[in-house]
């Protein structure tokens, strides 16, 4: 009996290993079954209707977008749920609150409370980038965000804006599909902070509108050192309108007064690797040193006459900006960063923006990526709060009071009174505003919303010449950067044809020898010689404007002449028989005088045998982290051999000479330590006394910055042929 129990047993286990298999059978044939092909399939919306989302229906091809647009909105829609609890773009950020003061009394202008004569208003700031997930590096190659909330009096008013003045493209009906081209790819899971793979160039060949930007993302500009050396740029057109109903078409900026600085890409990419928070802590850092960063509030102003055409420029279209050379901003208040966050979750992971939140005397236009922007901010929001409450948090509160009958829901904190819960009504609940508290949306009663049939429309525009005049204003060095850019992006993307297209279609109808010098350096086929533009190179084609424009590109050498150094961070090396008491003390009161911070950087940390203290070592700290280095003197030969230099001190100081940064060799002893590493007569490279050396390295940081002519550059006629 025993006996045949045990092989009942055997076999009870051989049919349980068989029924095992065949569910793993099934469950992979489960999986199959809900594998979804959709290549070469055609667009529907969520009930099986064929329909064309990748432009918005419109009154008119100039007019409103339309709420009756269900198939985009529901687009939209789905796309601000794609990612929890994350934002689903801008979802690595950080912050500080300070203050907007106004420069005077623009009321000829806006009805806008903060923009009064003395009007200063508290505010938050939050900085980001678009494509990394929290976890990822703020410095890396990317548009930046800059979004800020003035708590008025008068409500609040949000600005969200980017770094950069263009976007990659006109619709708000293509953002989903442009945030899952740039993001990582959907079958690899990466990468995940950056653009150079497939489904991105792809989306870019197909998008040339987004040209122009995109070449700035792979310039110095798409590489800022930090957020208080970037601007902040509206993007859209926006609407002033005064207290008499008069409007007045603008586009915003926030213009730091440090000026602009950026990185070298080799830097960003060990920057990530180091500290990938540095800008962050920059920020968290200065604010906490009392060094409070300021932007000036500018915008540029033209007529609304209707057309919203400004001397050949389409107000309408946020892929075109208007130069400042053709229209100078006028500066109308300052921003100040003065405090930090009490705490990271509850203010700037908390805090939630919107271009909808609007006081009175500012406004809209037709611009079809800011009309679905109008309602997608919100929406994503409410979803990442789980919540409709969300602006009931701190962070988020207006000072101006809140009535309304948004009731009930998740993350309530209110306890209402009363049973009044509609409005108008008549038995003491909220009730409606007067006329004069309405907030005006046009700039009369009288005008339309639209100004043709119902359509789908597509903008036309001469997208290649905006991004051929941005090639033409920068110099040589800078023309190498963004080729060498293009090469990395493009050289990663891994599909020939992919790369191809992009090269043909997009960088040679901007300038045939960007096209031939990005192909030459990743192995693509060079297109014909002089097969590129035939057109003026302007950004309009039957245009008598100049090639050039210098304010497109803020880090030219002629833009910003006398940066102010405030902030910036220097290294001395440092060991026991190299720097003195005495380079520190000449070296810190010229450092101090700027608000330039020195850290002595040594083999280990605490006093060294000079009497010098080393408060960071070559573990604890990178050279990409200083803006300039010093070597300090030598206080003696013993020990000492060649330039005075260890192997740690000597990639030290080599590293930041290859990122272009200023050199300086102190004492007797400068010349022939610089000797030693043969940069002795190189750009950006001093020795002599520390005071001299000191002050040369300032002057040098405050212009030019970097010294890129230290390197080579593409030979041009061999690539392109002669000029």
């Amino acid at each position: 009996m025993g006996q045949v129990s045990r092989w009942w047993a055997i076999l009870a286990g051989v049919f349980s290993i068989v029924s095992a298999q065949d569910v793993a059978n099934q469950k992979i044939d489960q999986l199959n079954a809900a594998l979804k092909d959709t290549a070469g399939t055609i667009d529907t919306t969520d009930n099986g209707v064929q329909v064309n989302t990748s432009n918005s229906l419109r009154a008119g091809p100039r007019g409103y977008n339309l709420l009756e647009d269900t198939a985009v909105r529901k687009k939209m829609l789905h796309f601000d749920r794609e990612r929890t609890p994350e934002r689903v773009v801008h979802a690595l950020g950080h912050g500080a609150y300070g203050t907007f003061e106004s420069y005077g009394d623009f009321s000829n202008l806006t009805a806008a409370c903060w923009l009064r004569d003395g009007a200063v208003s508290e505010v938050f700031t939050r900085f980001s980038v678009v494509v990394a997930s929290v976890g990822g590096s703020e410095s890396g190659r990317d548009t930046h965000g800059f979004a800020t909330k003035i708590y008025s009096e008068c409500g609040n008013q949000d600005f969200v804006g980017n770094h950069l003045s263009s976007f990659f493209i006109n619709d708000g009906a293509d953002f989903p599909d442009l945030v899952h081209a740039v993001k990582y790819e959907a079958d690899k899971g990466f990468p995940t902070g950056g653009t150079a793979h497939r489904t991105a160039y792809d989306f870019f060949d197909h998008h040339p509108e987004g040209a122009f930007q995109l070449m700035n993302v792979l310039s110095d500009l798409g590489i800022p050192r930090d957020v208080r050396h970037m601007s902040g740029n509206g993007v859209h057109t926006f609407r002033f309108i005064n207290a008499e109903g008069k409007s007045t078409l603008f586009k915003w900026f926030w213009l730091p007064k440090l000026g602009h600085r950026s990185l070298f890409y080799d830097e960003v990419t060990k920057i990530a690797g180091k500290n990938n928070n540095f800008q962050r802590v920059d920020l968290y850092n200065n604010i906490a040193a009392g060094i409070y960063p300021e932007w000036e509030f500018a915008v540029q102003l033209f007529p609304d006459d209707g057309s919203y055409m400004w001397r050949g420029y389409d107000l309408l279209i946020p892929t075109v900006i208007v130069p400042f050379d053709e229209n100078p901003p006028m500066k109308l208040g300052r921003l100040t960063l003065n405090r930090n966050p009490n705490n990271f979750f509850a203010e700037p992971e908390s805090i939630s923006f919107a271009p909808s939140n609007v006081v009175d005397g500012v406004s809209f236009v037709p611009d079809p990526l800011l009309q679905w922007r109008l309602m997608s901010y919100d929406d994503t929001a409410t979803h990442r709060h789980g919540s409709p409450n969300g602006f009931t948090l701190p962070v988020n509160r207006p000072i101006a009071p809140v009535n309304n009958n948004y009731r009930d829901g998740y993350m309530q904190p209110y306890i209402y009174e009363g049973n009044s819960t509609s409005t108008p009504n008549s038995i003491g609940g909220v009730q409606e505003p007067g006329a004069d508290a309405t907030l005006a949306y046009t700039a009369a009663a009288g005008e339309q919303a639209g100004s043709g049939p119902i359509g789908r429309y597509v903008s036309q525009y001469d997208w290649f010449g905006q991004a051929r005049t941005f090639w033409n204003t920068l110099d040589k060095f800078a023309e190498q950067h963004t080729v060498d850019a293009y090469r990395f992006e493009l050289g990663n993307v891994g599909d020939a044809d992919v790369v191809q297209r992009y090269i043909n279609n997009t960088l040679n109808s901007i300038d045939n020898c960007l096209a031939r010098r990005v192909a030459f350096g990743i192995g693509s086929t060079m297109p014909e010689m002089g097969s590129g533009p035939s057109g003026s190179g302007t950004i309009q084609s039957n245009s008598s404007m100049p090639k050039t424009f210098s304010s497109l590109y803020p880090l030219g050498a002629t833009q910003e002449p006398h940066k102010s150094n405030e902030g910036l961070q220097v290294a001395l090396i440092a060991n026991d028989t190299l720097g003195t008491q005495a380079d520190v003390q000449a070296m810190m009161s010229l450092l101090s005088a700027q608000q330039v911070s020195l850290t002595v950087v040594a083999p280990r940390i605490g006093m060294l045998k000079t009497g010098v203290t080393a408060n960071a070592s070559f573990i604890t700290t990178s050279d990409v982290f200083f803006d300039a280095i010093f070597i300090g003197s030598l206080a003696t030969t013993n020990g000492t051999s060649g330039s005075g230099l260890d192997m740690d001190s000597y990639n030290f100081v080599m590293e930041a000479y290859g990122h272009g940064k200023a050199i300086g060799a102190l004492g007797s002893s400068g010349s022939g330590i610089l000797s030693g590493l043969a940069i002795q007569s190189k750009p950006g490279v001093y020795s002599g006394d520390a005071a001299r050396v000191a002050n040369d390295v300032l002057d040098a940081l405050a212009g030019p910055v970097r010294f890129p002519e230290r390197f080579p550059t593409d030979d041009v006629n061999a690539i392109c042929g002669a000029a």
